[in-house]
């Protein structure tokens, strides 16, 4: 039998920094929503002498604060769906029951936090990927019969 022991460890620190992502987003759903803030946020990127010399318009700063409202929500999902993945892949490594269907698992949640978050999700999709890849190659030694 072998020991799955780092699987299942970088499988739950994916899993813990996969549901920091939906955190974020719900705390960048709470500010969105909050007019004070987003008040501020506006003055904020009006009076910033950079983006004035890039010519940034008020239309512009518009459409990238309803870029940063729907940035939310989207992380907030990504992070449930990478999480859900991670447990369902951690649960079925642990005592070496189903290593395919982990490994599976661990790639699937790699791709959606890693790429769906276009990078940002790099150390998460990193570990489950790497967790994935040793799910796969790790196998029982066999033994000889003893006759």
């Amino acid at each position: 039998m072998v020991k799955r022991t780092g699987e299942v460890v970088m499988g739950v620190i994916g899993i813990i920094l996969s549901a920091l992502f939906s955190i974020i987003g719900i705390v960048m759903n709470m500010g969105m929503s909050n007019p004070e803030i987003m008040s501020q946020m506006e003055e904020g990127m009006a009076s910033d002498p950079n983006l004035q010399a890039e010519g940034m318009t008020p239309g512009d700063m518009a459409s990238v604060m309803s870029v940063a409202e729907s940035m939310g929500s989207y992380l907030v999902i990504l992070g449930i769906i990478a999480s859900i993945l991670g447990i369902i892949a951690v649960v079925s490594i642990v005592k070496n029951k189903k290593p395919v269907l982990a490994g599976v698992m661990f790639i699937i949640a790699a791709l959606v936090i890693g790429l769906g978050t276009i990078g940002f999700g790099f150390v998460p999709g990193l570990l489950f990927l790497i967790a994935g890849i040793m799910a796969f190659v790790r196998k029982p030694k066999k033994t000889d019969p003893v006759y």
